[in-house]
Parts: structure tokens; C-alpha cells; sequence
């Protein structure tokens, strides 16, 4: 008996299907035996063993479970939305194909897939091969996501198989409790909380470069990388023989870089961010094709091969080779390790003076092995303060070795120019320097009020050197004369007058 529901369906299937339409709802029922108790019906039909769903229908099965034994049992174009499916034989194959097209929302399968269409939703307890879309759904078997495929959701469980996720397309999503091995690309908002392997060793160069992780947070103890990782979160230990040019690497996190027993490149280290320790290179030196280029590591790093880049924060053990870098403490070198060149950074301790057109937060300096070039720092004083005659730079700090004037480098204290020789930055430099304070000039003497009658004294000393206020001076010394002898010649006219 056939059901042809006009009501709706669950809420979640009321969608249009791929090509915009909005499917008719269907319900087929299944007999005990494990058939549909009819033939065919809107949409379906049942012959031989094969039922066919075609497209612009979404298919409810109720009754008895769908028994699916054999191979290509089920052929959907149209939407799955529930039912259980069994696979009473235990036959090989896969026996639900959902073509091109097709959608499975919903239902329990007890038997493998074959997806060339959508899955959004179910519960799939054999292996899935997915050659269209995983968008939803739980996996307790083996997936196959084949080439051109892609997995942007769902949660993958190991379900008692010790089965795996093998990529050969795209995984943009979903939490995987199994292992993942990764042929294509994974990206996005995935979470791996089991051993994810990139690339293979069988690979060659240029295929392992194609396996790709550029984003994911990967919580599993160990992963292998033949290939390229460019983003992700990184909480466990990592054997990279690949590329890693990006990602953040906990301080959980340990990776060791080699390319072991291969003679073509590989075990390259040129971007991310490590907090955890790295080892780049084995200590046989057979195994090694390694390098540092790039990155930030704020963890310890071990160096048997080689290093030309990057910023090291943390303790540097060399045995290898080191070719340039940024190294923020001094490098250990180990046995066979050679510096050849690199970069420090340069710590001050100044008064009364300043570092003038350093360009930088930090100011460095380079090293390079027996180079006679000179790295300059300007020292310029501060207002009310003179350079120095002297400076001091010693290696680390304060307490540091102290570096020879003259040998290791120079001052000029017209300048403030100081000069160290690439040859002797051995490590972190510590520049130490005080100004003089200035000596401040005489006062000058107050000029005086206008109007103001200068003293005698002042008079004589303007006199003497012909300044301008002379005349006002003589003219008062003229007529305080001229005054004295009137007054004597009144008083001679008196005496005569009296004589009279």
C-alpha cells in the first residue's frame, strides 16, 4: 500500500531540492519482510530487488525496517528524509547510490553509501564514499571523500572499526574522533581530535606540496606532515618530512623537522608561530634536507641543519648551520655548528641621551662571521646635556663581557656615532652612556630703568668707553658747575657792597 501524504513533511525537509523546486512529500511502506509493501507509487518504483526515487519527491519510510542486502539496492535522485535502512546479508558493495542531484536527510543506514549528491543528515554505521557533498550527519565507518568532493560538516566517530577519513578532496568542516588521511586540502572550521597524516611518503615532491592543511584546530597527540600546512591550531607533537609556512603551534605542541631518507627537498619551516620547541634536522646527518626560513618561535629551538630566517625568542642550540635570523638571547653552538651570519637585538641604558634614527621599537645589530663592516648607532643629547667622552657596550647585559674601544668598535663623541664591527656581535649587545650636564652661562647684567640717573661711578665707566648717555651725563656735571659759580659770584657782590 501506497501513502501519499498531502500534509508536510518534517520541518526540516520543506526546502526546495537542488534545482529550486519544492519537492512532493511521499511516504513509502515497508513490509516485515523488509520490502515495500507495493511496487511503485508518485515518484518511485520497487523491481527486482532495486527501488529507484526520483527527483522532485522527498521520500518518508515507515513501517518495518528497509532491507537493502545485495548490491545497488536503493537510487535516489529525490530527498531521503527518514527511514531505517539494513543490510540483512552483510553483503559487500555499496547499496544506497545517491545520484547527482540527490539529497539524504535523515534515516538510519546500516549499509554502505555511495554519495554523488548531498548528505545533510542521518546516521551511517558502514564506510560512506563521497563524490558530491557531506554537509551534516554521523559516520561510524570508513568515508572516502574522492577528489573534487567535499565534507563540510558532520561528526566522524571511530564506531568500533578502527576505521578513518581519506581525503582526496576538500574537508571544510566537521569534528573528526578518527584518523584523517589527507590527499587534497583541508580547511576551515574542522576540529581533529585524532592522527591526522598530510600527504604520504610514497608521494612525490610536487603531489605532497598539493596536500594542503590551511586551517583546522588539530588536538591530536602526533600527526605526520609529508605536505603543506599554511594555517591551523597545532596542540600536539608534529614530524613534518613537508612544508610548513603558517599555522599557531601551542606550547603543547612539539614539531621536529627533517626529510627523512630523501634527497629532494622538503622539511621546510617558513611561517607560523611557535610557543612549543622545534627541531629542525636529526642528528644524522644523512637524514637531513631541513631548514628554517621563516616564523616566530618563542620556544626552545634545536638546529642540525640549517637555518636562514625567522625570529627566535628562546634558546638556540646549533649544530648545524645558521645563515641569518633573528636571535633575541645568545645561540649555543654544539658541535659542528657554524654561524655565518644573523641578527641581535641592542638593549640601552642611557641618561640624559637617546638612540637618534634607529627607524625600529627595537634597534639591532648583525653579525657576520669575520666581516669588517661596522654597525652605527647615533647617540644624540638630550636638552641641558653634552655626549659623552666615552661609552660602554658589552654582550648580553650589564653584567655582560665587555667589548674592547678601538678593537670591537669606536666612539666619536663630536657625533655620537658609535661603531661595532659586525665580527664582534657575538650576541645581544648592551649599550651603556650618560650625557654631561651642560654648564650654564653667566647672567647678564640688568639694563637700566629708563629715566634713571646712573651713579658717579657708572657715569665714569660710560665716559670711559664713549657710550651714548655721556652727554647727559657732562651736561648735568656743566651745569651743577656753572651753578657753583654763580652762587660765588653773588656773594663777592655782597662783601663789596658791605664794604661800602
Amino acid at each position: 500500500m501506497l501513502t501519499t501524504l498531502a500534509c508536510a513533511l518534517a520541518p526540516s525537509v520543506t526546502f526546495a531540492d537542488e534545482r529550486g523546486a519544492t519537492p512532493t512529500p511521499v511516504t513509502i511502506e515497508v513490509g516485515d519482510d523488509g520490502a515495500p509493501v507495493s511496487t511503485s507509487g508518485d515518484g518511485w518504483t520497487y523491481d527486482n530487488g532495486e527501488l529507484v526515487l526520483e527527483a522532485g519527491y522527498a521520500f518518508a519510510f515507515t513501517g518495518h525496517a528497509f532491507d537493502v542486502s545485495g548490491e545497488n539496492r536503493i537510487w535516489n535522485s529525490g530527498i531521503i528524509v527518514d527511514g531505517i535502512f539494513v543490510n540483512g546479508s552483510k553483503g559487500n558493495g555499496s547499496t544506497v547510490h545517491n545520484e547527482a542531484g540527490g539529497v539524504i536527510q535523515g534515516g538510519t543506514f546500516n549499509m554502505p553509501v555511495n554519495n554523488y549528491g548531498t548528505i545533510e543528515g542521518g546516521t551511517f554505521h558502514e564506510s560512506a564514499h563521497n563524490h558530491g557533498k557531506i554537509a551534516g550527519g554521523t559516520f561510524d565507518d570508513y568515508v572516502t571523500n574522492s577528489e573534487g568532493a567535499v565534507v563540510s560538516g558532520g561528526v566522524f566517530e571511530d564506531g568500533g572499526n578502527n576505521n578513518s577519513v581519506d581525503n582526496s578532496g576538500t574537508i571544510g568542516g566537521g569534528e573528526f574522533n578518527i584518523g584523517v588521511n589527507n590527499s587534497g586540502a583541508i580547511e576551515g572550521r574542522g576540529v581533529f581530535n585524532a592522527y591526522v597524516q598530510n600527504g604520504n611518503a610514497r608521494f612525490g615532491t610536487d603531489k605532497n606540496k598539493s596536500c594542503t592543511i590551511s586551517g583546522g584546530t588539530f588536538n591530536s597527540e602526533e600527526m605526520d606532515n609529508f605536505g603543506t600546512i599554511e594555517g591551523g591550531t597545532f596542540n600536539g607533537e608534529i614530524l613534518s618530512r613537508g612544508i610548513i609556512a603558517g599555522g599557531t603551534f601551542s606550547s603543547t605542541s612539539t614539531v621536529a623537522s627533517n626529510d627523512e631518507d630523501t634527497t629532494d627537498g622538503g622539511g621546510t619551516i617558513s611561517g607560523g608561530t611557535f610557543a612549543g620547541p622545534v627541531t629542525n634536522g636529526d642528528p644524522d646527518p644523512d637524514w637531513n634536507a631541513a631548514a628554517i626560513a621563516g616564523g616566530t618561535f618563542a620556544g626552545a629551538v634545536t638546529n642540525y641543519d640549517a637555518i636562514a630566517g625567522g625570529t627566535f625568542l628562546g634558546d638556540v642550540s646549533n649544530r648545524g648551520v645558521i645563515e641569518g635570523g633573528f636571535f633575541a638571547r645568545p645561540i649555543i653552538i654544539g658541535e659542528g655548528g657554524t654561524v655565518s651570519s644573523c641578527t641581535f637585538p641592542v638593549n640601552a641604558s642611557l641618561a640624559g641621551l637617546s638612540l637618534a634614527g634607529t627607524g625600529a621599537e627595537q634597534p639591532v645589530a648583525t653579525y657576520e662571521k669575520d666581516g669588517e663592516e661596522s654597525n652605527c648607532l647615533t647617540l644624540t643629547a638630550d636638552t641641558g646635556y653634552t655626549l659623552p667622552s666615552s661609552v660602554s657596550v658589552r654582550l648580553g647585559s650589564a653584567d655582560g663581557r665587555e667589548l674592547v674601544s678601538g678593537t670591537d668598535y669606536t666612539y666619536n663623541d663630536a657625533t655620537g656615532v658609535v661603531a661595532v664591527k659586525k665580527g664582534a656581535v657575538a650576541g645581544p649587545l648592551f649599550l651603556a652612556a650618560s650625557g654631561v650636564p651642560a654648564i650654564a652661562p653667566a647672567p647678564e647684567p640688568t639694563p637700566p630703568t629708563p629715566g634713571s640717573q646712573p651713579s658717579s661711578s657708572s657715569a665714569k665707566l660710560l665716559a670711559a668707553t664713549g657710550d651714548s648717555v655721556q652727554p647727559t651725563v657732562v651736561a648735568g656735571i656743566v651745569l651743577s658747575a656753572a651753578g657753583t659759580l654763580a652762587a660765588s659770584a653773588i656773594a663777592c657782590r655782597k662783601r663789596r657792597a658791605s664794604r661800602r
